[in-house]
C-alpha cells in the first residue's frame, strides 16, 4: 500500500495541471480556455482526491481522520468471520464437494497404484516384518509351556471310546490295516525264514519228545530209545519241514487269498470286541495319562520355535520376493517357513488385486465405499477448513491484513482512483460548457 503506482501519479499531475490553471487564470483574466482548464484540472483534482480518501478509509485514517475511516481492522472480527463462512459455504460447500468427488475417480488411482511393483513389495515386505516381529517378541520358554500344557489338557481330556474309534477308523481307511497286517504277516516270515528258528524248532521238538517219554512206563521209554538208535525219529528233519510248512502258510496269509481275508476279518473282529471291554478302555486312559506326562512337549516345541524363527529371520526377502513376483504358480514345497510365508502373501495379494479387478460387484462395492468415505471425509473436514482460516486471520497484523486485502485488488483500487480523476475532469469539463451554454458565469 506505501508504494508509487499510477494513481498517484495521476494524484499528481492533476495537482500538477491544477497550479498551472491558477497561473494561466492569473496570466489570461477573462479567457474561456483558461478558465476551461482550471475548472477542468479542479473537477479531476478533487475527484482523485476523494477517491484517495475512499480506498485508504478502507485500510487506515486518511490525514489522521478519526470519522468512519480503517473500515478493515474496526471490523477485522466481522471480515474474518465473513472469510471463514465464504470458504466453507462457497468455496467448500456440500454441493461443491459433491461434485468434485463425483468428477474425480479415486477407485480407478488406488487399483493401479496397488497393481505396481513397488507398491506389492511395500504391502508384502511390511507383512512379512510384522509377522518377524511378532515371532521374535515371544518367550520361546514361556509359549513352549503354554502350549504343552494344552495338548497334555487335550491328551489327559480325550474320551478313550473316541480315542479308540478314531485310531481304528484310521487304520480301517484305505486299507490300512491290512496293509499293516501284511507287513506283520512279512516280518513274522523273515523270522520264520532264518536258519535259527529251524533250530529252535527242533529244541522244541527234542525238549517235548523228552518230557513225554519222562511220563511213559518202561517198556515206552525203551521203544524210544530204540526208535532214535534206528533213526525212526529225525526231529531235524521234522523241524525242516515244519519250518518250510511255517513258510508256505506265512506266504499264503501275505497274498490276497481266501485264508488272508478269513484271518484279517477274524482279527478285525477280534480287536473290535477287545476294543469294547472295559479292560482295553482303562489301559487306553492309562497310556493317555502316561505319554501326557511322558512326553517331552516343552523342549520338543521350544526347538521347533526357534528353528521358524530362524527359518524366517534368515531368509533374503528381496530375493525371494523377486522370485515369487516371476514365478507362476505358487510354490508350497520349500521346507522355510520364511519363503513359503512370502509365498503366500504374494499370492494372497495377486487373488486381492484379481477380485477387486475382475469382480463387478466387489468393485461396485468398494467404488460405493471408497466414495461414500471420502465424502464423509471431506465434510468431517470442512468445518475444519473454516477453523483453519480463522486461525491464520487471527494471527495477521493490522498491517499484513490490509496488505493481504490491498494485494489481492491492487490493480482495481488503483483504476478506482484513476477513475476518480479521470471521471472528475470528463464531469468538470461538461458542467464547464453547461455553464457557458446557459449564459451563467463562473
Amino acid at each position: 500500500m506505501n508504494r508509487w503506482n499510477k494513481a498517484d501519479t495521476t494524484l499528481l499531475c492533476a495537482a500538477l495541471c491544477f497550479l498551472m490553471a491558477i497561473g494561466f487564470k492569473i496570466t489570461f483574466p477573462g479567457n474561456v480556455v483558461a478558465e476551461g482548464f482550471l475548472f477542468v484540472t479542479e473537477a479531476a483534482l478533487v475527484g482523485g482526491i476523494a477517491d484517495w480518501f475512499a480506498v485508504t478509509a478502507l485500510f487506515k485514517k486518511p490525514l489522521g481522520f478519526p470519522f468512519h475511516t480503517a473500515i478493515l481492522p474496526r471490523r477485522r472480527k466481522d471480515f474474518v468471520k465473513a472469510s471463514v463462512l465464504m470458504v466453507q459455504q462457497e468455496f467448500f460447500s456440500r454441493r461443491t464437494i459433491f461434485k468434485k468427488l463425483g468428477d474425480f475417480k479415486l477407485l480407478p488411482r488406488i487399483i493401479e497404484f496397488l497393481s505396481r511393483d513397488s507398491t506389492r513389495k511395500i504391502v508384502i515386505t511390511e507383512l512379512f516384518n510384522v509377522v518377524k516381529k511378532f515371532v521374535s517378541a515371544q518367550n520361546k520358554e514361556a509359549r513352549a509351556k503354554e502350549i504343552s500344557n494344552e495338548l497334555r489338557r487335550v491328551i489327559r481330556d480325550l474320551p478313550a471310546q473316541n480315542l479308540i474309534s478314531d485310531f481304528g477308523a484310521q487304520f480301517r481307511r484305505n486299507d490300512k490295516d491290512r496293509e499293516l497286517f501284511i507287513n506283520i504277516v512279512k516280518a513274522m516270515r523273515r523270522t520264520a525264514a532264518k536258519p535259527e528258528t529251524c533250530d529252535k524248532l527242533q529244541t522244541l521238538l527234542e525238549e517235548y519228545a523228552n518230557e513225554k517219554t519222562k511220563n511213559m512206563g518202561g517198556f515206552s521209554i525203551l521203544m524210544a530209545g530204540l526208535a532214535q538208535m534206528l533213526d525212526l525219529v529225525n526231529f531235524e528233519e521234522a523241524a525242516r519241514i515244519m519250518q518250510v510248512q511255517l513258510l508256505k502258510l506265512l506266504d499264503e496269509l501275505a497274498a490276497n487269498t481266501q485264508l488272508h481275508r478269513r484271518t484279517l476279518n477274524e482279527c478285525r473282529l477280534k480287536i473290535s470286541e477287545l476294543s469294547d471291554t472295559p479292560e482295553f478302555k482303562d489301559l487306553v486312559e492309562r497310556i493317555q495319562i502316561d505319554a501326557a506326562k511322558a512326553l517331552p512337549l516343552e523342549e520338543a516345541i521350544e526347538l521347533a520355535l526357534i528353528h521358524l524363527e530362524s527359518q524366517i529371520s534368515t531368509v533374503d526377502l528381496e530375493e525371494t520376493l523377486d522370485k515369487a513376483q516371476s514365478a507362476k504358480k505358487l510354490n508350497l514345497k520349500s521346507k522355510s517357513l520364511g519363503v513359503l510365508l512370502i509365498n503366500i502373501f504374494n499370492d494372497e495379494y495377486t487373488k486381492f488385486l484379481r477380485l477387486i479387478i475382475e469382480n463387478a460387484a466387489v468393485n461396485s462395492a468398494l467404488e460405493k465405499f471408497v466414495d461414500e468415505l471420502t465424502a464423509r471425509a471431506a465434510l468431517h473436514a470442512q468445518p475444519l477448513v473454516g477453523t483453519v482460516a480463522k486461525s491464520a486471520l487471527d494471527r495477521l497484523t493490522e498491517e499484513q491484513l490490509n496488505n493481504l486485502v490491498y494485494d489481492k485488488a491492487e490493480q482495481d483500487f488503483i483504476w478506482i482512483r484513476l477513475n476518480g480523476s479521470i471521471v472528475g475532469s470528463v464531469v468538470g469539463l461538461a458542467i464547464f460548457i453547461l455553464i457557458k451554454a446557459t449564459g451563467l458565469s463562473v
